[in-house]
């Protein structure tokens, strides 16, 4: 209520990010005042409840007048630190920042993640500027990195994202992003925030709706993503079923909007893209391989119940020729795309569903490595467009049988 109307928030979500936070603050404090200065600011620190004095360093960051060599700060920059009320998670405290926002009729706001050591005052500026002086109201991240990096996402999330929705987007699980307030109004108005969707995938689910939603959406150039995981982060297990649960999840949401779209659109990019390809990583592609050949036996009994004969039939083919281990793009945009038919249909549990595509990806990302890894980055990037272009040719699989009776 002190605050009033602004015009610029940023909100940033906390647990346990000393280590981390102050980093993050100083620079949303500096882009207030280089990119923002003549704008109303709110820095809005949401806490899960941290007991290592997060919010406390929150607010006693100072600004330090040697970063400042041009621009000076007109108005006050606001600064407030609270806890979120709610389901623990980062859905309760996205729901606060969005609020917050809506009550002070914020016309721009950005989310970041605090654990992110990379922070730039330009890159928050980047998230920013598209919606306040562009009128976009979404936008998304392209990060730095190389195409053997973050196998999670360029091998699943993200050709199954942009085969379903329509939009050709780099990061659809971003943890930062910029957006209007006629998005956030919009999303706070949605049945998702008492959902195990808004604890494990709300990042997610802020993509899928803002292009169902028909919303302007763009991309910005943040740069190298370097990040200080907490020690409260899952391991992969449990990140896995989270992040393809929520997947999953949201295509069932948003399934009238996605399942008659065919190929896909550019998402336009605002801002210049850097050369850096980003750290080549130093993931063992032959040992993802072998899990993927061990695994594949004790899987037999369920894959049976969610896979098609053929498609099985080909698994099984490609793990007894394990070296090199070699999963062709159609086999496995046909595996992801079963998988989703299983959950759709309920034909199993639908927690265990993530669980048991969990080793099959193991074998495609085991794959891809091998093939990619050391590969230039150019030829690497090739082949997750190739991938990409798979998914959206093997997209009909889904579209003839989601609203088939029969469980194949």
């Amino acid at each position: 209520m002190a605050v009033g109307q602004v015009d610029v928030l940023v909100g940033v979500p906390t647990l346990n990010n000393a280590s981390t936070v102050q980093g993050v603050v100083t620079a949303v404090s500096d882009a207030f005042v280089r990119f923002f200065p003549r704008e109303r600011t709110l820095l809005l620190n949401s806490d899960g409840g941290s007991t290592d004095d997060t919010p406390a360093l929150v607010r006693s960051v100072k600004n330090d007048p040697g970063t400042v060599t041009v621009s000076h700060r007109l108005r006050t920059e606001h600064r407030i630190s609270t806890p979120y009320h709610g389901l623990p998670g980062k859905g309760s405290a996205l729901r606060q920042i969005l609020t917050v926002a809506e009550l002070t009729q914020a016309k721009a706001v950005a989310v970041l993640d605090a654990e992110v050591t990379t922070l730039t005052p330009e890159s928050i500026a980047a998230l920013i500027q598209p919606v306040r002086y562009q009128q976009f109201d979404y936008v998304s991240p392209v990060y730095a990195r190389h195409p053997a990096d973050g196998p999670l996402i360029s091998q699943l999330v993200r050709p199954l994202v942009r085969a379903a929705y329509g939009w050709q987007v780099r990061e659809p699980l971003a943890a930062e992003f910029g957006c209007s307030h006629k998005f956030l109004a919009h999303c706070l108005e949605q049945d998702v925030w008492e959902s195990d969707l808004a604890q494990y995938g709300i990042d997610l689910w802020l993509t899928g709706t803002a292009f169902a939603g028909g919303f302007s959406c763009c991309q910005a150039p943040l740069g190298v993503r370097h990040v200080q995981a907490s020690p409260d982060r899952p391991g992969f297990a449990e990140t896995f079923e989270q992040v393809v649960g929520a997947t999953f999840s949201c295509l069932e949401r948003h399934a009238p909007y996605w399942l008659d779209r065919t190929a896909s659109q550019p998402l336009p990019v605002i801002g210049a893209r850097t050369d850096d390809a980003g750290e080549v990583p130093a993931t063992d592609g032959a040992r993802l391989s072998e899990s993927f050949c061990a695994d594949l036996r004790d899987l037999q009994d369920v894959l049976q119940s969610l896979l098609a004969p053929e498609t099985l039939r080909r698994l099984n083919a490609a793990a007894n020729n394990c070296t090199p281990l070699r999963i062709p793009d159609e086999l496995w945009a046909s595996t992801t795309y079963e998988f989703l038919l299983a959950h759709h249909r309920g034909v199993i549990r639908r927690e265990h569903v993530p669980r048991a595509l969990a080793s099959l990806y193991l074998g495609r990302a085991g794959s891809f490595l091998t093939q990619y890894g050391a590969a230039p980055a150019d030829q690497a990037e090739a082949a997750l467009e190739t991938l990409c272009l798979q998914f959206e040719r093997s997209k009909s699989i889904v579209a003839d049988r989601w609203n088939q009776s029969s469980a194949r």
